[in-house]
């Protein structure tokens, strides 16, 4: 009996397991994702993210109305276990800074947070529009 349970239990694991990975490989971040965050001394920044696929690479875009980001190209993005990590390098006259992305996706939505080398950081929250 004890067999048996732990045999029917192994299975339903990796059944399950099976699923999650098929659902996230299948899951297609292409699009156009806007929302916002909130940039320390700046005020509300509302964002544009563009993501295409090619070859079964992703590419991104990142525009901002605070007009840090004008279709800034992403860099080392990353799509895994459901979360999505980039960086844009942010140009400021003589001086750049690099900022990272590190996002949850659900369906049509994305959210969790940036961060600086010094330290600021913010929430943001993305809804796919097309």
């Amino acid at each position: 009996m004890k067999k048996t349970l732990s045999s029917f239990a192994l299975f339903v694991f990796s059944l399950s397991l099976c699923l999650v990975l098929t659902y996230a490989s299948d899951l297609d971040l292409t699009g156009t994702w806007k929302g916002s965050t909130v940039v320390p001394d700046q005020g509300v920044d509302e964002l544009t993210l563009v993501i295409e696929k090619e070859a079964g690479e992703y590419s991104a875009t990142l525009s901002d109305s605070l007009g840090m980001l004008t279709d800034t190209e992403c860099e080392d993005i990353e799509f895994k276990e459901g979360t999505l990590t980039f960086n844009v390098t942010i140009s400021q006259g003589y001086d750049s800074f690099t900022v990272w992305m590190n996002l949850d996706v659900e369906g049509d939505k994305m959210s969790g947070y940036w961060e600086t080398g010094d330290g600021d950081q913010g929430e943001i929250n993305l809804e796919r529009v097309k």
